[in-house]
């Protein structure tokens, strides 16, 4: 009991933080060096039914006084761009960005948590969990000719950084976020993505740089995605249309 005692103490230093199960093990560890894993193990069982320990997913922690009443979900979505800014530093440094429709989103002032968050990246392509509930899926998206290395540096170039939450993340621009949200989109979000993209078009026309749609087209890139915004634009934006028009048939149509 009174090992636990001093465990908790120390632990509690990081109250209201993330901690993954390795630096739970080093407090551990600089305590009692000559200890082993099944008896950490066997700590952290018991905090976790104290309360002082609140489970985020497997081997990720958050730290809580025993007699705070939180829920995960809640500890999740206050935390999740806090983490998720951590996370992408660790794995990537600089070398990465968010796209696809939450990249779109951000570019709404649309700040909430995504379930689904597609990050690109030089090195890794998985599928891994940020949280419980959320998931990551890092892609190495190539390009026509290019490696992954040099296909990541095409795109980097058509990124901003953007604060999300009160952290800045590299995101894919305005107008890359438009065309990849039309160019993959799943049954479920299609209604949704197709409304946000009407949406924009109305709103932000004046905004939408085509000299971007043209450099993508040079490489052979999002043609269908500029159809779509040229089909959208037709009911909306006429004019605008008119200019998508030029540019497919310098570039796409045949």
């Amino acid at each position: 009991m009174k090992e636990t005692n001093i465990f908790v103490k120390k632990l509690l230093k990081n109250k209201n933080k993330i901690l993954t199960i390795l630096q739970i093990k080093e407090i551990y560890y600089n305590l009692y060096w000559e200890s082993q894993d099944t008896k950490i193990y066997k700590q952290i069982y018991q905090l976790k039914n104290k309360w002082y320990l609140l489970s985020l997913k497997k081997d990720l922690f958050y730290v809580k006084k025993m007699d705070e009443d939180l829920l995960a979900d809640d500890i999740i979505e206050n935390n999740y761009w806090k983490y998720l800014k951590k996370y992408l530093k660790d794995q990537f440094w600089v070398y990465y960005f968010i796209w696809w429709l939450k990249s779109l989103e951000i570019w709404n002032n649309n700040f909430s948590t995504s379930d689904k968050l597609r990050i690109v990246n030089p090195y890794k392509r998985s599928n891994e969990v940020l949280f419980k509930n959320k998931n990551l899926f890092l892609v190495n998206y190539s390009i026509k000719w290019f490696d992954n290395e040099k296909s990541f540096k095409f795109f980097k170039k058509q990124t901003k950084k953007l604060y999300v939450d009160w952290k800045l993340f590299n995101v894919a621009n305005y107008e890359l976020s438009l065309l990849e949200s039309l160019y993959s989109m799943p049954f479920e979000d299609e209604k949704y993505i197709i409304e946000l993209v009407k949406k924009n078009i109305r709103k932000n026309w004046k905004k939408i740089d085509l000299q971007v749609f043209e450099y993508f087209l040079k490489y052979w890139k999002y043609g269908s995605s500029i159809k779509k915004i040229y089909e959208l634009s037709l009911w909306i934006r006429p004019d605008f249309a008119e200019k998508i028009k030029n540019i497919l048939k310098k570039w796409y149509w045949l």
